[in-house]
């Protein structure tokens, strides 16, 4: 769920939130010490009751981090070193190469152009070997996806998906070149099938498929991957996603991982329908589940309980990371939820768990159960309720069997990091900061939204607002929302400059938030009294006035800005023109106003 920003009727309830914790509508705190801010205060409380790695325990995603500010910083010995370390622990388990991927997709941050500067700098030395060409592939296939959106092709923009492909055929060349020299390591196979899945056809996926398999067979995510590029959104049919399951689990052995093919393929299946169905709910719902009704084949869920079964033979902690993606998918589907539902229960008794709000005290839940069921809840807006599991989820990762002690701290961070988002729907921010300081403590992923950043930021705590964005930043240099939220903390703060520059970094980006940020930096010009400063932001951004690009409401408030600035510089029958196109896409009072004097102005009649 990305974070939206605040909308005008929610600040009275804000301003009830803050006269409670304390605080003025200044965003001042009434006391003159830290140690009196009721904020501060209970963050840290919220605080102390979470759990906390030792600090001699790094995680994968630190290890990533550290290579990657190694990169940066010129030091390529400690980034080889670090990721040779991590290469040589790694191994194929069920179903991923475990933990180099995780630790490759980690280290990238896409459109990070000082990174990509130095692993141009790092390949260029005499002997890098293959890594850096694997990182730098990883880069340009997240980057490229940045650029591009995830829409569907035909709404992506020339300019876009120009660069888009251009970033892909040089990921595509680097992955290549990366396999010729070490051909043992997986996971370059399953990046190049990645980067071919997002536009080169069929054809190209299915040869990279054949070469993967035929080095690695057991490698679980080429399957995954060439199963995904099947999908109707993609090159394929459903149709023809049954034929590719059949033949690789069908007769595979009933112990064998290919087996959760069909997991997948149920999953895609509900995707597909999801992607096919658009409207009003009513008609999203009928249309979802006559394509369900089409397309799920009667024997379809017996073959799902059949490699849910798995779990009984299979490593209990891989099973339960393997099924995560499309079990959770699923869940987050609404349309989807008698479905979903239906594959929940049949996991958790496969699993030997429990799916009730309150159980009968048998025995501990499989963990990933839990936070399956607090998805379920979440989903359907019952927030107590789903915390209620996760906090059960906690529990029974205590009683639960993990690898080692770092694959325990990040099963606890996955579950704190689903906890902000709830926070943040009950209006409790202090939770929220405390629950997502706690993932970074813990050593959990990245690529994660600035809910801390944000929460400082609805309480008013803005130069708290403004550390917590930028260490976000410095962990992911292309983390939009940081840059937003603290743009947005800077312009509140007084430094309207500072504020500027990161609102540009989000106006530029193909983000949903930059028409938000477009605007806000008109309205610092229009503070400044710098009517011409804001007509060129205006003007800079076209997508301010195209309501398939930015939403109706967004662009009734451009054409309305804009109608202010030209009326303010004695452009009239342009700022009317502008008045009449904002009151086409919404009826905002101030715009009616200015249209009645422009009218008045120009001497023509109200229509």
């Amino acid at each position: 769920m990305r974070i939206r920003p605040l909308a005008v009727a929610a600040i009275a309830g804000v301003a009830v939130l803050l006269a409670a914790a304390g605080v003025t509508l200044s965003g001042r705190v009434l006391g003159s010490s830290l140690a009196t801010d009721p904020v501060a205060n209970a963050v840290a409380e919220q605080s102390a009751t979470l759990t906390t790695k030792p600090r001699n325990l790094e995680s994968i995603p630190e290890k990533a981090l550290r290579v990657r500010r190694a990169i940066k910083a010129g030091d390529y010995a400690t980034a080889r070193q670090i990721t040779a370390d991590v290469l040589a622990h790694s191994r194929l388990t069920g179903w991923r190469f475990y933990p180099f991927e995780d630790f490759i997709e980690q280290v990238s941050d896409a459109g990070d152009a000082d990174l990509e500067a130095h692993l141009n700098a790092w390949i260029a030395q005499r002997g890098s070997g293959a890594a850096p060409l694997l990182i730098r592939a990883r880069y340009y296939h997240d980057t490229g996806w940045l650029v591009r959106g995830g829409g569907f092709a035909a709404d992506v923009k020339g300019g876009r998906m120009a660069a888009f492909v251009d970033d892909m055929k040089k990921g595509l060349s680097d992955v290549d070149e990366a396999i010729a020299a070490v051909d043992a390591n997986p996971y370059g196979y399953y990046l190049k099938l990645l980067i071919l899945r997002g536009y080169a056809g069929l054809g190209a996926v299915q040869q990279a498929f054949a070469q993967g398999i035929a080095k690695h067979r057991n490698y679980y995510r080429l399957y995954a991957i060439m199963l995904n590029a099947l999908e109707p959104r993609w090159y394929g049919s459903v149709p023809a996603m049954y034929a590719f399951v059949d033949q690789q689990a069908g007769a595979a052995p009933q112990d064998s991982p290919l087996k959760l093919l069909y997991l997948s393929l149920y999953h895609r299946i509900v995707m597909a329908a999801a992607n096919s169905c658009s409207g009003a709910k009513e008609k999203v719902e009928a249309c979802f589940a006559g394509q369900m009704q089409r397309t799920v084949a009667p024997q379809l869920q017996s073959r799902v309980l059949e490699a849910l079964r798995l779990y009984d033979s299979a490593d209990k902690y891989e099973f339960g990371l393997a099924i995560k993606l499309a079990l959770f998918d699923m869940l987050r589907t609404r349309m989807a939820a008698a479905y979903s539902g239906t594959i929940l229960e049949l996991a958790a008794q496969v699993m030997h768990s429990d799916t009730r709000l309150k159980e009968d005290g048998a025995g501990p839940n499989n963990y990933l159960i839990d936070m399956a069921v607090a998805e379920s809840w979440t989903a359907k807006g019952f927030y107590e309720n789903a915390i209620t599991k996760y906090t059960e989820a906690l529990k029974d990762i205590e009683a639960a069997q993990f690898p080692g002690e770092e694959e325990k701290y990040l099963a606890v961070a996955d579950v704190y990091a689903a906890l902000p988002a709830i926070y943040e729907k009950l209006g409790k921010y202090p939770e929220m900061i405390a629950y997502d300081d706690a993932v970074i403590a813990l050593g959990g992923k990245g690529n994660h939204l600035p809910r801390a950043c944000y929460g400082y930021y609805k309480l008013r705590r803005y130069e708290a607002a403004i550390r917590s964005c930028s260490a976000n930043i410095e962990r992911e240099a292309g983390n939009i929302e940081a840059h937003y939220w603290r743009g947005e903390a800077y312009r509140d703060h007084g430094d309207a400059d500072a504020a500027l520059r990161d609102l540009a970094a989000v106006a530029e980006a193909e983000h949903e938030f930059r028409a938000n940020a477009a605007i806000a930096m008109s309205m610092i010009y229009f503070d400044r009294h710098d009517n011409r400063g804001a007509l060129a932001i205006l003007n800079r951004y076209g997508y301010l006035y195209d309501p398939q690009q930015t939403g109706r409401s967004s662009v009734a408030v451009g054409y309305n800005n804009r109608c202010y600035a030209y009326m303010e510089l004695g452009e009239f029958r342009k700022a009317l023109a502008d008045c009449n196109e904002s009151l086409k896409y919404g009826s905002i009072p101030d715009a009616i106003r200015k249209k009645l004097e422009l009218m008045k102005r120009l001497g023509t009649e109200p229509s």
